[in-house]
Parts: structure tokens; sequence; C-alpha cells
């Protein structure tokens, strides 16, 4: 059963079973929470728990970590090299790695950012292609299901921010995306339990290869316990 559940919680800081204001849904950048925002937050948490425990799997708060950890550098391992794109082996990533994974860059204060989030363990693969293409491939893992899942929506927000629009595949319906035309890129994230699956794509990439990159990891993840799946 696929150990998957969003909620998010917003909490007065040192009230009993508040949630760090680290954890709230921008996670690695800072937002204003409207009173709309922490309604629709609580309902959110409660639709979310109450699914939890009919199913019988997934997180059953905002600190469980949903499933077990995976393997960042054997997960990346599953992915081939797709049509012209080439790259070295996945590698361990600190904070800095992941920082320019994430956004294409080095980025000092996104790095400080998510070092101070605590990732428990991360990889990075990245190919190029003869046309200026890139696709990189980062899988991280974290203290929670809910961290982990706001990976995704921040980076996404991200690129929005900067002449993106979102973007949720048909085929990947729970995954967090956005995309911009010019210049191209695709950003497309999911998590299972405490472990987030990020593919960015630029250059003439396909949306299919984003998609069938991202579906692959995710399928490894909930069926094979080898990768922290199971």
């Amino acid at each position: 059963m696929e150990r998957y559940a969003e909620y998010r919680r917003v909490g007065k800081e040192g009230s009993p079973g508040a949630i760090d204001s680290r954890l709230t849904p921008r996670l690695f950048s800072p937002a204003a929470v409207t009173l709309g925002g922490v309604r629709r937050a609580r309902l959110a948490i409660a639709l979310a728990l109450v699914a939890g425990l009919l199913a019988g799997c997934g997180p059953l708060g905002p600190t469980d970590p949903g499933g077990d950890q995976a393997d960042p550098v054997k997960l990346l391992t599953v992915l081939p090299s797709p049509g012209d794109l080439r790259g070295p082996d996945a590698e361990q990533a600190d904070a800095a790695d992941l920082a320019a994974a994430f956004t294409g860059r080095a980025d000092p204060d996104l790095a400080s950012i998510i070092a101070s989030r605590d990732p428990k363990a991360a990889a990075v693969r990245v190919w190029t292609g003869p046309d200026d293409q890139t696709l990189t491939a980062a899988a991280t893992v974290w203290g929670s299901h809910l961290v982990a899942t706001q990976v995704g929506a921040d980076l996404a927000q991200r690129l929005v921010s900067d002449g993106g629009s979102a973007w949720t595949p048909p085929e990947a319906r729970a995954a967090r995306g956005a995309r911009r035309d010019d210049p191209r890129e695709l950003r497309l994230a999911r998590s299972v339990g405490p472990n987030a699956i990020y593919i960015r794509a630029t250059g003439p990439v396909s949306d299919e290869t984003v998609t069938t990159a991202l579906e692959r990891l995710t399928q490894q993840l909930q069926e094979n316990p080898e990768f922290g799946g199971g």
C-alpha cells in the first residue's frame, strides 16, 4: 500500500503540539500565514490524518516519518541515461550540492537554509546533453513526511515566482511541480514517507523524460524495500 499523505499544520510556537515555524508550508523561504491559511491547513491535517488512520498506513502526525528512509545513492542508480543525456553516477550531496541541484546555480543562502533543516541523507545525479540540456535528479531524506512534502512545494513556488507557472502532469497528479517556457525549465517533485524526490530539467528535455524519471523513482520507493519502500 502506498505510504503517502499530504497535510500541513501551523501552530503557535511554544504551545502544546505546535510545529516549529521552519516546518510551515514555505520550507525554504519565509511566508506570512493568514487566518484563512491556518484554517485550510487545519482542515487539510484533519482530513489527511483521518485518511491515514482509515487506511492503516502513512504518517500519523506532522512529525511522523510515514515510512522508511531510503538510500539516496542506491535509489538514483535505477535511473537510466535517457536519450543523448549522459552523466556520472549518483553521489552523496551536502547542503551546497543540494542548493545547486535544486536551482541550477550556487546559492549559499539556500544552502544555509537547507542545512538548518537537517537532511538525514541526500544524493544528486546530473546528466547533460549535446544541445546544452540538463537533467538533475535529487533524492533526500528528512525528519518527517511533512518536511519531505514541502521540499517540492517550495521549489516549485520559487520557479513560479521567477516567471514560471504551476505544473502537475496528468500522469503524476500526486506530484508538485512548476515550469517556465523561456528560458525552459521543468521542476517536479514527490514525497514518499520521509523521502523527497526532485527532478529538474533545462533546455530541450521532454516533459515525458521528467515525469518518467519521477515515476520510476516513486515506484521503487513504494514497492522495493531495498530502497526504503515496501
